[in-house]
């Protein structure tokens, strides 16, 4: 009797455990399968958060040549930054001059418009746009082209670079 409870027992045993190997398998099947699924939802977000970003970028390049050609150069508070740092090449160093943009603790996000960071950061936005546009001024001088009706930049007159410091020292 002892013998027959010992072999029912080692019998249950050993089909609890092959049991118990089958659930193991399909749990390493199926996180196989949850690890592929992730590394491609990263894979889509990662592409969907270039495609964004590319199409911002765009986005900005064709405002600021439809802003070239209309001939309208000048910075408006309703620019993104993005915009402001295709219309001139030295308008970061002007951001930086009111600290926005120049260190990690003064970043800002380059689809947010200057109204926006004025505001949050409680700066004159008229005082940052006149600056702004100060660059423009001190820039080449613009001939309408009469074949293209487009406005051109003489190369004698290219931008003119404007040395502004990004630091300020307090004794």
């Amino acid at each position: 009797m002892g013998t027959l409870i010992g072999a029912i027992a080692l019998i249950v045993a050993g089909i609890a455990l092959a049991y118990t190997w089958k659930l193991h398998q399909e749990l390493n099947t199926a996180t196989r399968r949850l690890d592929r699924y992730n590394r491609a939802l990263f894979d889509a977000n990662d592409e969907i958060r270039h495609l964004r970003e590319e199409m911002a970028t765009t986005t900005a390049q064709l405002r600021v040549e439809l802003k070239q050609a209309s001939g309208d150069f000048s910075f408006q508070p309703e620019m993104t930054v993005r915009e402001v740092q295709m219309l001139h090449p030295q308008a970061q160093q002007i951001l930086a001059g009111f600290h926005l943009g120049g260190c990690s603790s003064c970043a800002i996000e380059p689809d947010d418009t200057l109204a926006k960071i004025c505001a949050e950061n409680e700066l004159d936005v008229n005082a940052l746009i006149g600056n702004l546009n100060l660059l423009l001024a001190s820039s080449s001088e613009r001939q309408p082209n009469a074949q293209l009706g487009q406005a051109t930049i003489s190369p004698m007159n290219a931008p003119q670079f404007v040395k502004i410091p990004n630091v300020e020292l307090s004794l």
